[in-house]
Formats: structure tokens, sequence, C-alpha cells
């Protein structure tokens, strides 16, 4: 008998009662471990010598020779009698029944622990995802501050300071703007959600981050990029393509460590019908496409690790947190765009993806980006704005900015703070910025139906570093006409408050 089957229970009072069924009844006891003392099981039961206990746990090989020993320790006896040949027979029954649930049981404890285990990897996905607002909202108010701080100073500047000076402030520009992207494609994969789809130049993306890419991967790394003529744009999201190429850079460079050299390749081709897009790959469909090849020279992947390079289950503890949880990243992103990613591997010869996104219907952009303008000043002349936002630093830089071009402001840092200012300068606010994220359990959102309610037709920007669309209280929000997304700089703040302003309706 196991003795785990016993774990809690009287074991005692069973076994007993088999001796008193059948006396000379050999009793085998084994895996009591989790029982008692080991040599306490024994002088509790008598020291019956029909009484067999075994700390660990038998096999089955073993217990099968156990019992043919006792057998013939038995048919050895001249006493014994069919019965007890029986009854032997029986025991074996019994204990082959025994054995057969201890191993149900062992299988069913490995699967739970399989199942507990894959459920505390999802748990860990799900903070995982939890977090990503949390830090996006953090990160994007310190970014708005940092812009929009550069904006001013390369404002103040011009013609005073020398041109390095101005390119140094339009670098820090373009960083916390890259910055961003990252943020803004982070959040949208955790919501499974798309950021700005718009008509992208392939090419000219890649060629844009050319210096920067060259920087992350290093001087002992040589990156090669050739376009095909006459590229066809695709319908993407900037930021998302941007950290697809990024984080494909980075996977190349791990697996180089010694150097290496990377190519980055662009083409054009067509999938003309159902049958040919089931040869191409799984999740390709008819249409047009654009593919970009990023080949290294690097130590490549066995079929096993190929197999399983985008699924997150199969990944070690110490993969996690690496470059292949970038790689898990970069395919959700692609799906998002459309596409699909493929993948080839050569062990010690180097590793190919190839991403491929769907062409743009429509016209191309420009290939040149159209600079901000700022909108004319004079229908807000004098306007009186209120600012909600729990980070005294954004507070501070919305304020300088807006304060520069004419207008009055109040601030607040919570919404109560908000709601006493409103019911004291109602009469002369025209348009509240609020942050959606607010401390004290009262949410922008919140805060603006309270507003309405006095006030219906007062314009109302929402701001935010994340999408606060699974929010309660949500409202449909559109960048550009009731919602400034985290960071902005001070082109889109003044546009967007001159166009409220310019509007008698409630936005």
């Amino acid at each position: 008998m196991d003795g785990r089957l016993f774990y809690g229970k009287d074991y005692r009072h069973v076994i007993n009662r088999l001796w008193q069924l059948q006396r000379d009844l050999h009793v085998v006891l084994h895996g009591v471990s989790q029982l008692e003392a080991f040599e306490q099981i024994p002088i509790d039961l008598g020291a019956n010598p029909n009484l067999l206990v075994f700390k660990f746990r038998l096999v089955p090989f073993e217990i099968t020779q156990l019992i043919r020993t006792l057998q013939l320790k038995q048919g050895n006896d001249s006493n014994a009698s069919h019965r007890n040949l029986a009854l032997n027979a029986q025991l074996l029954e019994v204990t082959s029944r025994f054995e057969d649930v201890s191993n149900r049981l062992r299988i069913e404890q490995d699967h739970r622990r399989q199942i507990e285990e894959q459920l505390c990897r999802n748990q860990r996905l799900e903070t995982v995802g939890r977090f990503a607002d949390a830090m996006a909202h953090f990160f994007n108010n310190y970014l708005t501050v940092i812009q929009g701080h550069l904006e001013v100073a390369q404002i103040a500047q011009n013609g005073a300071s020398s041109l390095v000076h101005s390119a140094a402030l339009q670098e820090l520009k373009l960083a916390t703007q890259r910055a961003a992207g990252v943020t803004a494609q982070f959040v949208s994969f955790n919501r499974r959600e798309y950021l700005q789809p718009t008509a992208l130049h392939l090419g000219q993306i890649i060629d844009g981050q050319a210096a920067m890419l060259q920087k992350a991967v290093g001087e002992q790394i040589a990156i090669q990029i050739s376009h095909k003529p006459d590229l066809s744009c695709v319908m993407a999201d900037q930021a998302s393509v941007e950290q697809i190429v990024f984080n494909l850079l980075i996977h190349a460079r791990e697996s180089m460590p010694a150097g290496g050299r990377i190519t980055i390749q662009t083409r054009e081709f067509s999938i003309p019908d159902e049958a040919t897009a089931s040869q191409v790959h799984a999740e390709a469909k008819p249409g047009n496409y654009v593919a970009m090849t990023l080949s290294d020279t690097g130590k490549g992947m066995t079929p096993a690790e190929l197999a399983c390079l985008f699924n997150s289950s199969k990944m070690s503890s110490d993969q996690e947190g690496g470059s292949d949880i970038a790689l898990i990243l970069v395919q959700g992103l692609v799906r998002m765009q459309g596409g699909w990613i493929d993948v080839r591997s050569v062990l010690e010869v180097g590793t190919e993806f190839s991403i491929c996104l769907p062409v743009a219907t429509g016209t191309a952009p420009a290939t040149v980006t159209p600079e901000k303008k700022l909108l004319g000043n004079n229908a807000e002349d004098e306007s009186t704005i209120l600012i909600v936002d729990d980070e005294d630093s954004v507070r501070q830089v919305m304020e300088y900015v807006l304060t520069s071009q004419g207008h009055k402001v109040l601030t607040a840092a919570d919404a109560n703070e908000a709601w006493a200012i409103w019911r004291e300068k109602a009469s002369v606010i025209r348009l509240a910025l609020i942050d959606v994220k607010l401390p004290g359990g009262v949410s922008g959102f919140d805060l603006e139906k309270a507003i309405a309610a006095d006030d219906p037709t007062l314009p109302v920007i929402f701001t935010c570093g994340y999408s606060p669309t699974g929010q309660s209280n949500a409202k449909e929000l559109k960048a550009g006409e009731n919602f400034l997304p985290k960071p902005f700089g001070m082109v889109e703040l003044l546009n967007i408050v001159g166009q409220a302003l310019l509007k008698p309706a409630r936005l």
C-alpha cells in the first residue's frame, strides 16, 4: 500500500482490520515519509512479522519482486493453504490497483503544476501590461516637459547662438519624439490597438534611423542598407515600424558578440491569389506587399530554437526579459500592421528576418515632412484657460507656453482643486485642459462631466500619456480635436488650443 494515500488518515485502523480478516496476511507499506517517524510505525502496529515498512516509495518492479519473494516463502511453508495463496494473489491485484492510483495522482500533480506555472507566467505578463500604462503616463509627462522647454529654448536662441547649439537642441527634441513613439507602441501592443497607420515610405524610415542604428550596434558591426527603386508606400504606424527595425537590429547584435555584418534590404512583390498566398506564408493574403529583409552573420539558430522563437511559453527563465521578448513584441507589432514575419536561420551562418507589410492605397506622402505651423492667435487673445494636471513640471511648461502667447492661465493639481477654481472663475474660463489620470479617485472624465453640468458649451481638451479608452466614463477622443496625447510640443499645444477657442460649440 502506498503510504501517501493515507496522508492525514488513520492507516492503523485499515491495517488492523485486514489482519482481523487474515492473521498471516503480509502487509507492505511504502512511501511513508510524510506520515510520521519511520521507526514508530511498526511499534504502533504491534511489531507484526508480516509487516514490511519502507520509508520511500517502491517502483512497480520492486513491488513485483517483493511479492514473488513473499509467495516463495509462503509456498515453502508446509502449512500453507490454497486460501493463503489466493489471498496473496488478491494482495498482488490490490497492490497493482494502488500503484495505478498512485501513478494517476502523480500525473495529475505534474499536470496541475504545469498549469499553475503557465498561469503564473500569464499573470506576470498581465502585470507587465498594467504597469505599461503607469510607465507611459509618468514617462510621457517628463518628455512633455523636456520637449516644451527645448522648443522654448530654440525660439529664444534663434539668431543669437551658434548653429551647433541649435542642432544639439534639435537632436534632443528628436530623441524625445522617438522615446514617445516607443511608449505609444508599447501601450498599443498591450491593448491590441492600432496607433495611427498612415502611408509610409519604408526606405525613408530606415534611412532616417541609420545613424541611430549604427550607434546602437557599435563600431564592430557594419550595417549595409539597399532599397529597390520606386518602392511603394506601406500602410503602417511609424513608431511601430521604427521599433520593429530597432528590435530586430538589437537581436542581430546579440547574435554577433565578436562583430559582423547586418544587411537591410527592401523590395516589393505581389501575391495574385489565395493558392499562391498559402505557399508564401500561413498569414499571407492576396495583394501587393513591401518586404524588409534584415540578415546577420551571427551564430544562427537550431531548428528547435527556431520553432520556439515566438512562443513565450517555451522560453526559459534566463531568456525572459532579453532579446527573445523583443521578438515576440515584433511579431505582435507586425500583425497589427496587417503583415507577417518570416525567419530563416542556419547554425553558425546567420539569421534572416523578413517583414512583409501591405502596400498603401492612395497618394504617397511627401518626401519631406511639412514644417509645423502655429495657428493665428487673434481669436483667442486674453483667453483664460484652466489647466488640470497632477505633475507640477507639466503644468509649469504649459502655463509658460500659453502665457507667452497672451493667454491667462489657472492651474490645478487635482479634480478637487480644479472644481474649486471652476466654481469661483467659471464666468471667465473659456477652455479647460484636463489630464485624464488624476489623483484622489476622480478622473479627468469625471471632472469634465461635472463641469459640463454647469456649462455644456465649454470646450474641454483631454491630455494623457497612454490610451485612456479602457477607463470608466471614457469619452470618444480624437487626437488634434479634443485629445492631446503626451508628450506634446509647443506647436501642438498652441494649435489645438487655437482650434478649440475658435469653435463656439463644445468639443
